[in-house]
């Protein structure tokens, strides 16, 4: 599937373009936190996990040499396991972002 998906015209397009609409959906929900939204939070986690998965299986290799993809993973560790301020949640997930785009670059 990840060779189709590598090989096809539209697949890691489409597949990226899902994960930062997941990433918007995500984050609209924390920066607005009502409580109303949690599943809309879930299903936008839910999209940039498997997404992010299918993005990494097109290109494993490269992305395992990435220090931008490692300092991701580190940051996405972080916020996720452990209990912080709000403020301190916001920025982490700023710099998750910030390294994202260091993959492409770095």
């Amino acid at each position: 599937m990840f060779e189709w998906l590598s090989g096809s015209i539209w697949g890691y397009p489409i597949i990226a373009g899902v994960h930062v609409a997941g990433l918007a959906l995500f984050g609209a929900t924390v920066l607005t936190s009502p409580e109303q939204l949690k599943t809309w939070k879930r299903v936008g986690f839910a999209a940039m996990l498997v997404t992010g998965l299918l993005i990494f299986g097109m290109h494993p290799a490269h992305y395992a040499s990435s220090t931008a993809f490692r300092v991701k993973m580190l940051l996405l560790v972080a916020v996720l396991s452990l209990k912080m301020p709000r403020a301190v949640s916001l920025m982490l997930w700023a710099a998750i972002i910030f390294a994202s785009r260091g993959i492409a670059f770095f």
